[in-house]
């Protein structure tokens, strides 16, 4: 699957500037956005430990999987 095809899914649809970068601008543009993502979750599931650090033990898994689902796993 090219950069592009797979930047257009990732973005719900395509996009003017996907029709106006090269193939090489498109696969840089489509790290980034994976790299971004990463960061996101990695920042997300700091930020949820942080606040629940106080928790009881028994209580963290819980509290974590009720309100984030599998959105902090892997």
């Amino acid at each position: 699957m090219s950069a592009r095809t797979e930047l257009v899914r990732e973005l719900n649809g395509p996009t003017a500037a996907s029709e106006m970068l090269s193939e090489q601008e498109m696969e840089d543009l489509l790290g980034l956005f994976r790299d971004t993502q990463k960061m996101e979750k990695e920042l997300l599931i700091e930020a949820v430990n942080g606040m629940i650090r106080f928790f009881p033990p028994p209580f963290k898994a819980i509290t974590r999987r009720i309100m984030f689902g599998g959105l902090l796993e892997g």
